[in-house]
């Protein structure tokens, strides 16, 4: 693709700190291809703000992890800005958007495909006013990744690896089902006792467990995985048709597709959305469509 104008922003503290050895391999890599400036983010949500100003780019690079996009994706749809591209060069520890879009993990041809490949408009969710591109949850999933996150500096682990590491420690510590009051689209809110409930717009989330193995990320839908109470012993056996994507057909598990969802408990319910961790008692999510310009392989 043809580039006038790009911003490539760049989290040297992602993947334990590695994206800091490599962005001049990057930068090096699109010298003399595109007309380019280059920023380093310092702290966290500083590349919400860099991604806020990028009228008149057609072209934004993210060269970090889930949280990295996370923020760039909110700025530009903050901005209300639908024209500048999102290119990405995957660097984290789970990298789902990533995998979603097809984007190879490594860099030269993440960096390839940029220059090479085509612009596709995708839908976005929408949280209590916080966007994300790929994965919402509730329960037991939000719990792991809550404990991922503290973990991953220590354990050195990335992607599938990680996300069992932190589950197993989960379901030893404090496994419990969560009472939520649920309302799907304008139906009637209904209360049940869950393990999670996931709203996603892309197939997988955890380094690559594959919840909603039938999203669309341009359908106009979230896909909605709901997981009935069982106990902490019956989650381990099953987990192996949930990373393959092949868990629909069991009874504890509903699936389907919204516009719009409300959840509410009188706890406050553990959550994350593309990996950045909430929580809250009243959770809105709806559906934001063909909000986010990307670039994906051409094949994809």
């Amino acid at each position: 693709m043809k580039f006038n104008k790009a911003k490539i922003i760049v989290n040297p503290a992602s993947n334990h700190g590695e994206t800091r050895k490599i962005f001049d391999k990057v930068k090096d890599f699109f010298e003399e291809k595109i007309d380019f400036s280059l920023e380093l983010t310092e702290k966290p949500k500083q590349a919400i703000d860099m991604a806020k100003k990028l009228a008149g780019y057609d072209l934004v690079v993210a060269v970090g992890g889930d949280g990295t996009i996370f923020e760039i994706v909110n700025g530009l749809a903050l901005s209300n800005n639908r024209k500048t591209a999102l290119g990405i060069i995957p660097m984290g520890s789970g990298n789902d958007l990533a995998k979603t879009l097809r984007i190879p993990k490594n860099i030269t041809s993440a960096c390839d495909e940029i220059l090479n490949g085509r612009a596709k408009m995708i839908d976005l969710g929408l949280v209590n006013g916080v966007y994300y591109a790929n994965s919402f949850s509730v329960g037991l999933d939000a719990q792991v990744a809550h404990t991922a996150n503290e973990i991953k500096d220590e354990v050195k682990k990335s992607g599938v690896s990680l996300y069992l590491t932190a589950l197993f420690k989960v379901l030893s510590k404090n496994y419990r089902p969560f009472e939520t009051s649920i309302k799907i689209n304008e139906g009637d809110f209904f209360t049940q006792n869950i393990v999670l409930i996931t709203a996603n717009n892309g197939v997988s989330y955890g380094g690559g467990f594959k919840i909603t193995p039938k999203a669309q990320n341009d359908d106009g839908f979230l896909n909605i995985c709901l997981v009935d109470e069982l106990p902490a012993w019956k989650v381990v056996p099953r987990l192996p048709f949930v990373i393959t994507g092949t868990h629909e057909w069991m009874k504890y598990i509903h699936t389907f597709r919204a516009k719009k969802i409300i959840l509410r408990s009188e706890d406050a319910l553990p959550a994350q959305l593309d990996g950045e961790l909430i929580a809250s008692n009243n959770f809105l999510i709806e559906l934001v469509p063909r909000a986010l310009k990307v670039i994906v392989p051409k094949e994809n």
